[in-house]
């Protein structure tokens, strides 16, 4: 068996080959490809990344850095873009979240071959950005994954070798993960437990107004008004977007620095029950600590608050019906009961 290698761009990033998600080589020879390359290298005249297209809604753009030092080794062309390609992307997330990707472009030919040259673009596949996310890791795994997909297409022995590392393609998507939308009913299933406030609302704002059923008193809890609109003070909203998606609400807990959320889903079995399963869990709960449960109706999604956690997930973990303690994070449920000896 051939033994294991490692891939370097840094000494701070190293990964075994086995974790690299396998994907072959891409060959780019037709004359559409071959053309978009030519231009991409006669827009870019400088050592960084360049802005060269977009699609016409301007939700995708492209920006290419050319290898203008003509560097001969993939490793040391990708370090030479990291910083510029890191900074790149942090300015294109402060606004909103992104997914990007990478195309390492080279052409390739076989030794006195004449007119053998072929294009060949080693990928990445998408990967989605945050306001807060290590972006450097990031990168420096991309930058693994193209250099395993470049060493895959050597090694099968083809018969090319490299002619020229052209330059490196990022294609960058504005991304819209999910959040809040319109009022969705509870599941039955669900509903029945009582463990969980549904309030119906006139707008998209569900995150907004789902907040304050916390402290909303009285029978009302499903009909959100006044009673809802009048605590809305309580908390500060600012920098969030509406529909809030998930992503976002460390931007609420920043705001308000007593508050901590946690997001769980809701999976629908064969059995026709309903799964929870959580999404986002805090490392440590606060003074004003809110459990959310989203739930999905095709394209919409929607908050709800839940009011009663062990209620909600007793009878997926365990057959107690006395109130059960449970670790939000992997479910494991804590009873009160002494154990004996």
């Amino acid at each position: 068996m051939t033994p294991k290698r490692k891939y370097e761009v840094s000494d701070s990033c190293s990964v075994q080959s086995h974790n690299v998600h396998k994907r072959p080589y891409h060959t780019e020879n037709s004359n559409e490809a071959a053309n978009a390359k030519k231009i991409r290298k006669s827009i870019v005249k400088t050592t960084r990344f360049v802005k060269t297209g977009s699609s016409l809604s301007n939700k995708i753009i492209w920006h290419y850095k050319k290898n203008t030092d003509n560097l001969s080794n993939f490793s040391a062309f990708l370090v030479s873009s990291k910083k510029d390609l890191i900074q790149l992307l942090k300015s294109s997330s402060m606004k909103h979240p992104i997914k990007f990707n990478l195309n390492l472009e080279a052409t390739y030919s076989q030794p006195n071959v004449e007119n053998s040259a072929e294009n060949r673009a080693f990928k990445t596949s998408d990967k989605e950005i945050f306001m807060d996310t290590y972006i450097d890791s990031i990168v420096e795994q991309a930058f693994v994954k193209l250099l395993f997909e470049e060493d895959v297409y050597t090694s099968k022995g083809s018969g090319f070798t490299l002619e020229a590392i052209d330059g490196l393609l990022l294609s960058v998507y504005k991304y819209t993960p999910i959040g809040g939308s319109s009022y969705i009913p509870l599941p039955n299933y669900i509903k029945n437990k009582k463990a969980v406030i549904n309030p119906q609302y006139i707008d998209q704002n569900c995150f907004k107004w789902l907040i304050p059923a916390k402290h909303v008193l009285g029978n009302n809890k499903n009909l959100a008004g006044e009673n809802y609109t009048s605590l809305e003070e309580k908390y500060n909203f600012s920098g969030l977007t509406f529909p809030t998606p998930i992503t976002e609400i460390k931007i609420f807990e920043k705001n308000n620095l007593n508050v901590s959320v946690n997001v769980f889903g809701l999976k629908h079995e064969k059995n026709k029950k309903h799964i929870v399963y959580p999404l986002k869990i805090v490392e440590e709960e606060k003074k004003d600590h809110f459990d959310l449960l989203l739930i999905t109706d095709g394209d919409k999604s929607h908050y709800t608050y839940i009011s009663n956690f062990s209620r909600l997930i007793r009878s997926q973990k365990t057959s107690h019906t006395e109130n059960v303690k449970f670790c939000k994070r992997c479910f494991t449920s804590f009873d009160n009961r002494l154990r004996k000896n």
